[in-house]
């Protein structure tokens, strides 16, 4: 038992584990699956957006070289270039870029060189199509569309390991369900285990072994709900206060055992034995299937043989009350008060016997009157 319930709490504490978990891999696997998304949508937009821009500038400062262009037209698309790169860099929208190793590093390196040249583009004079200032900004374009081209596709290195990360998430997320789900099952049945258990211990006496009071009151309201005829006998040792108070409580208890061995021979289909707690036992005889056997001699038989306490011989008897359900009781309270009322009567005329309640049933909330009782020795 001590075994079962560590290994219960144990689970307890870990299955909130699992828990939180799962919620922090489903965390990481959104996450991963909404930076793989953004990147092919808001990010992917804002850079082909740059793409088109610097592509344009390119083209005005090549038109411009050449005379095609005034130089109002070619420093407009500059302007727009530059505010370009500036929306992409202070976007808050973008703020995933940052999840792609070098990606803003390397726009903003081009902002940087963008910004540098304004100087030379205000100064710049029309006429020289081979100007060192058309090939450089030529190359930066260049360079920064490989760069970008390659980290905004799916098969970049960036985004496959994005990819990888969020099956691998899957994976473990699919792990984790499966194991709260077992753990899940083995708590439960831990659980059950352990409720069984307990409810076995609660309808067991923990003295004698055999069943309880508890057991006792759901076992008659069982009874009476069906409507199964039985009797029911109240046992009560002669003596036992004397036992208990010159032997002490540890003879006591041995004799509580010994006659609780005595009767549980009685157990099978048609008996039940148990303890109603102190010196007062209960035996259940069922009456729905008919059976030639004297109970109550067997009973008064049970206390023939003295008890060995303390190396001593003692001798021991019982005062036994009986009633019978539905022929002298309607109910489970009237079952007991009249088997009572019968011992008590035993006990009156010297112990040491059985008496059964010959009474009728009466209405509930009632006292029964006792008619007549028959002793059998």
């Amino acid at each position: 038992m001590g075994i079962s319930r560590r290994f219960t709490s144990l689970l307890i504490y870990i299955t909130p584990l699992l828990i939180i978990s799962i919620l922090v891999a489903v965390t990481a696997l959104k996450r991963n699956s909404d930076i793989i998304a953004n990147s092919q949508n808001e990010a992917a937009w804002y850079v082909l957006q740059l793409h088109k821009e610097y592509a344009e500038f390119h083209l005005q400062l090549h038109r411009y070289a050449v005379g095609t262009s005034d130089h109002n037209d070619m420093m407009l698309q500059y302007e727009i270039l530059w505010s370009r790169f500036k929306t992409i860099l202070n976007n808050t929208h973008i703020s995933h870029l940052y999840h792609f190793d070098g990606a803003y590093h390397q726009i903003s390196k081009q902002f940087t060189y963008i910004q540098s040249i304004e100087p030379q583009l205000i100064e710049f004079e029309p006429g020289d199509p081979g100007a060192a200032i058309i090939n450089d900004v030529k190359d930066h374009y260049e360079n920064l569309v490989i760069f970008l081209s390659h980290k905004f596709r799916l098969s970049s290195g960036d985004l496959l390991k994005r990819v990888e990360a969020t099956h691998t998430m899957k994976l473990l997320v699919y792990f984790l369900l499966c194991a709260i789900v077992l753990l899940g099952g083995i708590l439960l049945w831990a659980l059950w285990r352990e409720s069984s258990a307990m409810r076995k211990l609660a309808m067991s006496d923990t003295l004698t072994g055999i069943h309880s009071r508890l057991w006792l009151n759901q076992h008659l309201k069982e009874l009476v709900s069906k409507q199964q005829p039985f009797r029911f006998y109240l046992i009560d040792l002669d003596g036992f206060k004397t036992i208990n108070d010159t032997l002490g409580h540890h003879a006591g208890d041995e004799l509580l055992k010994t006659v609780a061995a005595r009767l549980a021979v009685l157990s099978g289909e048609h008996y039940h034995v148990a303890r109603m707690g102190g010196d007062e036992f209960a035996v259940i005889e069922s009456l729905a299937v008919q059976h030639e056997i004297n109970i109550s001699q067997k009973l008064l038989n049970s206390f023939q043989q003295p008890v060995i306490l303390n190396g001593k011989s003692y001798p021991i008897s019982a005062s036994i009350g009986s009633s019978e359900y539905p022929l002298k009781a309607s109910n489970v309270s009237e079952v007991l008060q009249q088997a009572d009322f019968a011992m008590y009567e035993v006990k009156q005329q010297g112990k040491n016997g059985v008496i059964h309640y010959e009474g009728s049933a009466v209405p509930n909330g009632t006292a029964p009157t006792l008619k007549r009782f028959t002793k059998s020795l």
